[in-house]
């Protein structure tokens, strides 16, 4: 049966103009993006340079976190460690509004998630307006559990609602995430770091290793995952104390942003990159509040090297199996991307 060509255009119109309806992102746009994880938004010339020379066009920015503590916040949800912004976004550079929700707060936000969605979105636009920062894109930050993914699934689900339809949510993805059934969100960001246990000594890192990365590789999962994906690979360091207990045992004690201790004569290196404590040593790190460690305490330094998180970067592409996706590193500081080369960083984004 022939269709008459007039007949034939009415039925295709409607589908032409659906098609070219404007819809929120999935963020598979070719960008390279870094996250940016500090209280203040400063930017040195060394970090504008970076952004410049590797053609940063999306930054993912924490505006503040969402925390519970009975005691420190009188049992409430509340905001905390939010961002002031002292120095403008440089030109060109799209912003993506990050919020970091803590285990305990999501617990605590159950049957009332359409209220927190509304709170997290005024401030969050609170924050945009007084930056003139107009955001395309929303992201949540949550290591959601099977205790708390119902929860958080509300949260998105009203935030979505709530949202103006040019912009899109995004959220992060843990590795253990994968097996679960995706959030409600138009697409995702695989965090391939602090993937070991930050509290066990004798973890190879707890940033970022293949052994603990490897097993969440070795099926379809990432190329069957029904979320568009982008990649976040570990750009930092850190070193992790801990203190002596029977046995010859040790127990987690903090994390020193620290990582270079060769001038300190209290410290000595028994292991390439782990140090003992000889005597009391003040490490305030930077920071106002004394910071003490003991005679027998052990200093654990941990960072990836690029040609460890370019091995890892091979096998996600591999199992991408083509998937377009974006490579996103974490994050902005001068001080650790200086432990990485121009051309490491360049391979990190490379998308081949």
């Amino acid at each position: 049966m022939k269709i008459h060509p007039k007949l034939l255009l009415c039925l295709l119109l409607p589908l032409a103009l659906l098609s070219c309806r404007k819809s929120p992102s999935s963020g598979n746009d070719g960008a390279n993006s870094i996250y940016y994880w500090r209280t203040t938004f400063s930017l040195n010339d060394a970090e504008r340079k970076f952004l410049k020379q590797h053609d940063i066009k999306k930054m993912y920015v924490r505006f503040f976190d969402v925390d519970y503590d009975f005691y420190k916040t009188n049992g409430e949800v509340i905001p905390s460690a939010t961002i002031r912004f002292k120095d403008s976004v440089p030109q060109g550079i799209e912003v993506v509004p990050t919020i970091y929700i803590t285990t305990k707060a999501m617990q605590k936000m159950q049957t009332k998630e359409d209220e927190y969605a509304a709170k997290i979105l005024k401030r969050v636009n609170a924050i945009c307006r007084q930056n003139k920062i107009e955001p395309k894109e929303l992201q949540l930050d949550c290591d959601w559990t099977k205790h708390t993914r119902e929860y958080f699934f509300r949260l998105c689900e009203s935030m979505k609602q709530d949202l103006d339809s040019s912009q899109s949510l995004s959220s992060t993805i843990r590795l253990h995430q994968l097996t679960q059934t995706p959030p409600p969100v138009d697409k995702g960001v695989l965090m391939v770091y602090n993937t070991g246990n930050l509290m066990e000594m004798t973890a190879e890192n707890s940033i970022f290793s293949r052994k603990d990365i490897a097993p969440y590789l070795r099926d379809n999962r990432l190329a069957e995952y029904p979320l568009p994906l982008d990649v976040a690979y570990p750009a930092y360091g850190w070193s992790v104390a801990f203190r002596p207990k029977s046995g010859g045992r040790y127990r987690f004690h903090k994390i020193l942003r620290r990582t270079d201790f060769s001038s300190y004569p209290e410290l000595k290196e028994v292991m390439p990159n782990i140090y003992e404590v000889n005597s009391t040593i003040n490490l305030n790190d930077g920071g106002e509040d004394a910071n003490f460690l003991f005679r027998d305490h052990i200093i654990k330094v941990e960072r990836p090297t690029a040609k460890e998180i370019l091995e890892v970067k091979r096998m996600i592409d591999k199992k991408l199996n083509g998937k377009t996706h974006n490579n996103i590193l974490y994050h902005l500081d001068e001080a650790q991307l200086s432990h990485y080369s121009t051309h490491e960083v360049s391979e990190i984004y490379s998308r081949h």
